[in-house]
């Protein structure tokens, strides 16, 4: 049996080692444990909380030593002794720990040598399962952290503190659950994981072929037909993929084609399908690991997030199909003919039962089911759907594959979650996020827009080496509290955070949802990341209406009506304004009048609204005119 991890984070060479033999059989039986165990714990639940994150990293840690090799000179096809070394000692780890830790608490912070020893051991594993999966860029940030809770008292004033030994350091990591075992690994293991597991199922028993020729049916005759299909394609897929990477190359390699057959530019198809992917991100009712980590963040009911969030949702692709169908009229780009679309009919004859699915996932969350139950039936309600139809029903074989690449696939996503902890953890034992809360608020000078701004680039540098899920609970712990302090509602300010950590995948000069759409498209991967940036505008837009706008339902209906209107046209403003088409070309002047109309529209008062609705007529009947004097012309 042969081992190999398709879901690799590095999109330009595949980090992972093939596996054969008695190693592959090993890994597979691993691989499926984790996955039938984390079924299993959905459904019947626990003992305690340490046996439910311990198991979850350690089987993370395990699959990946076995997988992801040291360095690139490592075996491909086998396993280093400083694997073996590693794997030990992870499994050493988190025995102990699930072992030991009713005692480390009884003890009550009277740490014993080997607790010590054990909680070093467990952060260089951490450290290095998270370096040999995601690369250098997380793990050095965690060192950092854990030289700033050491170096405290020589740090700058705004952020000193009395300083930690090494012991202390450590042991608050390792012995408690407020460091790798803490908040992130706990989502990962309760929910995170579940529902990779969905997805996977959902995807591999057939449904991404129905949710791809559902939107090309519908959509695919239309001016440009196959940009607006794989913008609704990768929206579907995008919620249950969880990675915006992995939706780019899972749906890119048929959409991005299609696109460019009917005259898009690459670069221009490549655009599209990474900002329709990073938008899948936000699409309720998974939204990848989003909302189960602002659910329990903000400690709100997960439903609340998932209602909260269509509208906004709503808007970014109304965003991105708007401008597609502006770059299409102005490149006079058709739709695809009859004979090279599937029939819609035939299509939801074939398919629909894979809605079922998703509709026990709402149903369930609405009549007040945890997201671990919702999860545990969506998978029962997959696996039943695939088996009773002959077309995607499968073998055993086929099925312990399935749950096999349901583990690897959460193994980027699993590997981060200790790294994150220790990072949490350093900031929860030196208070640090009230002394950033207090440096953003004297950096904006206690400016609400500067502040969401300052955000924002915090976000973008973190995102040119994190991972989304990484920059956003990084940024949840010390931006968050900012926000509240200059009067952002909690939910609402973990919201900005989420909406800005995707611009990892967007904006260059790292962008690696990009660079993989351009690899697949054969474009200049920094003219796709600024191509993908213009397209995914709304990722921007959007947090600032978080702040002032009752855009997440906290308003009266009327308000939120109007609220949704209103940016709808600011939406249909800004998009000429980008595109330099209308009706019909749009001239410099004229940008400028939408620039501002649209500015105008997205501020929150009728009198804004007022002006620029009417500069947004003005220019609308002035291009009508221009229209009908050039239909004359020609006639």
């Amino acid at each position: 049996m042969t081992i190999k991890n398709e879901e690799s984070v590095n999109t330009a060479e595949n980090k992972t080692r093939t596996l054969s033999g008695p190693l592959g059989i090993i890994f597979t039986i691993v691989a499926s444990l984790f996955t039938l165990t984390y079924i299993y714990i959905a459904k019947f639940g626990v003992p305690n909380p340490q046996l439910n994150r311990g198991l979850y990293l350690g089987f993370t840690f395990v699959l990946c030593f076995m997988l992801y090799p040291a360095t690139k000179k490592s075996p491909r096809h086998r396993l280093s002794i400083i694997d073996y070394l590693f794997l030990a000692a992870s499994v050493a780890v988190i025995v102990y720990f699930i072992v030991e830790y009713p005692k480390m608490t009884f003890r009550a912070g009277e740490v014993t040598q080997t607790d010590i020893i054990f909680s070093i051991m467990a952060i260089i594993v951490t450290l290095e399962v998270t370096r040999r999966v995601l690369g250098n860029t997380l793990p050095i940030i965690a060192i950092v952290f854990l030289i700033y809770a050491y170096f405290g008292p020589y740090m700058p004033s705004i952020i000193a503190h009395r300083g930690f030994s090494i012991e202390r350091i450590a042991t608050y990591q390792f012995t408690t659950l407020f460091g790798i075992f803490g908040i992130v690994t706990s989502i990962f293991a309760k929910y995170v994981f579940l529902f990779i597991i969905f997805g996977t199922f959902l995807d591999k028993l057939g449904a991404a072929k129905f949710f791809i020729d559902l939107p090309y049916a519908l959509t695919g005759r239309t001016r440009g037909g196959p940009a607006k299909a794989a913008v609704l394609v990768s929206g579907l897929m995008g919620s249950v993929s969880g990675s915006a990477v992995a939706n780019v190359i899972t749906t890119g390699t048929f959409t991005i084609p299609l696109m460019k057959k009917t005259g898009y530019k690459p670069h221009v198809a490549a655009g599209v399908e990474t900002a329709a992917s990073s938008g899948g991100q936000m699409v309720p009712p998974i939204m990848g690991a989003g909302a189960f980590l602002i659910a329990e963040f903000a400690g709100v009911p997960y439903w609340d997030i998932v209602k909260i969030s269509i509208i906004p949702a709503l808007l970014y692709f109304g965003s991105v199909l708007w401008l597609v169908d502006l770059e299409a009229a102005r490149t006079g780009l058709r739709g695809l003919s009859k004979n090279d679309l599937p029939n819609i009919k035939e299509v939801i004859k074939s398919g629909w039962f894979f809605v079922l699915p998703l509709a026990a996932i709402i149903l369930l969350l609405m009549q007040g089911y945890s997201p671990s139950q919702a999860g545990f039936w969506a998978i029962v309600t997959t696996v039943a759907v695939g088996m009773i139809n002959k077309s995607t029903r499968i073998s055993w074989r086929e099925f312990v594959k399935l749950l096999r690449d349901a583990a690897v696939k959460s193994l980027t996503i699993g590997a981060s979650a200790g790294t994150i902890g220790i990072i949490i953890g350093i900031v929860y034992l030196t208070g640090l996020g009230l002394k950033f809360s207090d440096l953003v608020v004297s950096l904006s000078g206690g400016m609400l827009p500067i502040a969401i701004i300052l955000v924002g680039l915090a976000s973008y540098v973190l995102g040119m080496g994190l991972t989304v899920t990484s920059s956003y609970i990084i940024l949840a712990i010390l931006a968050v509290p900012a926000l509240t302090k200059l009067g952002v509602p909690l939910v609402a300010s973990h919201l900005i955070v989420f909406w800005f950590s995707q611009d990892a995948n967007i904006t260059p000069p790292v962008c690696l949802a990009a660079f993989a759409a351009a690899g697949i498209a054969g474009a200049d991967p920094m003219k796709t990341g600024w191509t993908s940036f213009k397209f995914g505008k709304g990722l921007y837009l959007m947090p600032f209406l978080f702040a002032y706008t009752p855009i997440l339902l906290n308003g009266t209906v009327t308000e939120i009506i109007i609220t949704f209107i209103s940016v709808s046209l600011g939406i249909i403003a800004a998009g000429p304004a980008l595109q330099g088409y209308f009706i019909t070309d749009t001239g410099l002047l004229e940008r400028i009048i939408l620039g501002g109309a649209a500015f105008l529209l997205f501020h929150p008062a009728l009198t804004t609204d007022g002006i620029g609705l009417a500069l947004l007529t003005a220019v609308f009947l002035k291009q009508m005119l221009t229209r009908k004097k050039v239909v004359e012309i020609e006639a």
